[in-house]
């Protein structure tokens, strides 16, 4: 491509994201819908081409994520989160799971596939994953109980690469990816990437504290978390067989640096540095991860699959999410009931599901021929792709707004007795 064209596509991402974001601040809104229709809009008019925006997303999608998961761990208090510890783990392990097959469920139903088609399970792990960026800063401005807030957003947090792991089991499940013994994957992944994340962050905590990278250490601190992320991806699967995921590992080097390392006295500064930096960077990530899944989408594909993607959204939403909050925060200690309630009815999806799906459209229009026989017969790549790019398009979508919008009266009228001094 010519490198003036692809400047030219860039400052229509950037400069006429960061006009809409603006305006979506002024009026009081999540800049993630009108980022998404002006993603459309873009595609609609074709001022970006299709072939550019499905060959973006292999790089801004890993690239931004692993942005995106490190800041968000990094600026997670471990001593306010160990508090509501037990709930975050419930919710993200056994409700993450109830999402991923109700959710795909509703799928199965919607499309006519079989009730337990991996299908449908393939998009339930992509939309499993909530996003702390649209909780937080409505959190801000309300005096909530600050541990609602704070499960919600370490939630998300952690949930982020879970979904990554989930939908990669999903992946393999469908032969899309390699396929390996599903419990044996999870423990890999997952697993693996948490005792990889804690490696990395004692390697990194022993690298600065001989070096002082000075003005260098954001850069660094990138190189390296990208260097852990490549070793779990490629390296390692390559001399064992089985994957780590480089996200996990990514997120727990975070929580580490962001709690251990941020505290020492000689190295508060350059961690301030860490933290501007990434916080800035992410918001280059983030506009361009939603205008590219807008564009991602042309007007007759929203066509087609609106209608059956709007009830798929619904369904995740005011399905499947309730029922596995509700589920999961059932077991003891067990928080009062307005309380779950208030968790279960907010949980907007963001990021990670708008990288994934998008991720998973542009390999299987590119390469058709990776869904297997028995899968295609059931649905054609190029539905399958389809459907599961506009559901995942639809969810994010109805889940900001709706949740944007009840995120105030849901806290005035269920937790009106149980508010603190604000969002930690």
């Amino acid at each position: 491509m010519d490198i003036a064209i692809f400047l030219g596509y860039l400052s229509i991402l950037f400069a006429g994201g960061a006009i809409i974001a603006k305006i979506a601040k002024k009026i009081g809104i999540p800049d993630i819908p009108l980022l998404l229709i002006f993603g459309l809009i873009l595609s609609s008019l074709n001022v970006i081409p299709k072939n550019i925006v499905a060959s973006s997303f292999d790089f801004i999608g890993n690239f931004g994520l692993i942005i995106l998961l490190f800041i968000g761990s990094f600026e997670m208090e471990w001593n306010v989160m160990k508090k509501v510890l037990d709930v975050i783990v419930k919710l993200d392990i056994l409700a993450l799971i109830i999402v991923w097959i109700v959710s795909g469920i509703v799928f199965n139903f919607v499309f006519h596939l079989p009730i337990l088609s991996l299908i449908g399970l393939l998009f339930g792990a992509i939309v499993s994953a909530t996003d702390p960026a649209t909780l937080i800063p409505i959190f801000s401005k309300m005096d909530i109980n600050p541990e609602v807030a704070i499960t919600l957003e370490a939630e998300s947090v952690f949930n982020d690469p879970l979904g990554i792991v989930v939908t990669l089991i999903s992946l393999s499940a469908l032969g899309l990816a390699k396929a390996e013994n599903p419990l044996l994957e999870f423990i890999s992944l997952a697993v693996g990437g948490i005792i990889l994340g804690l490696i990395a962050g004692k390697f990194y905590e022993c690298i600065i504290s001989k070096i002082k990278f000075e003005d260098y250490i954001a850069p660094f601190t990138l190189g390296l978390a990208i260097a852990f992320w490549y070793f779990a991806q490629v390296i390692f699967p390559s001399i064992t067989g089985y994957e780590i995921s480089g996200f996990m590992a990514v997120a727990i080097m975070g929580l580490y640096i962001g709690n251990v390392i941020v505290h020492k006295k000689e190295h508060k500064a350059d961690m301030e540095k860490v933290s501007v930096f990434f916080d800035e960077v992410s918001i280059f990530i983030r506009i361009l991860i939603f205008i590219l899944l807008g564009a991602s989408i042309s007007m007759p594909l929203l066509e087609k699959y609106a209608v059956p993607a709007f009830i798929c959204a619904l369904g995740s939403i005011l399905l499947a999410r309730p029922i596995g909050v509700l589920i999961a925060t059932a077991i003891p200690p067990i928080r009062p009931l307005a309380e779950r309630i208030y968790i279960a009815l907010e949980g907007p999806r963001g990021v990670v599901p708008a990288t994934l799906s998008a991720m998973v459209y542009t390999e299987i229009i590119k390469h058709p021929d990776i869904v297997p026989k028995s899968v295609a017969k059931l649905m054609p790549p190029t539905e399958l792709a389809g459907t599961i790019l506009v559901a995942t398009f639809m969810t994010i979508i109805v889940s900001v707004i709706l949740e944007a919008s009840w995120a105030k009266p849901l806290a005035d009228i269920l937790l009106k007795n149980k508010s603190g001094s604000g969002s930690s």
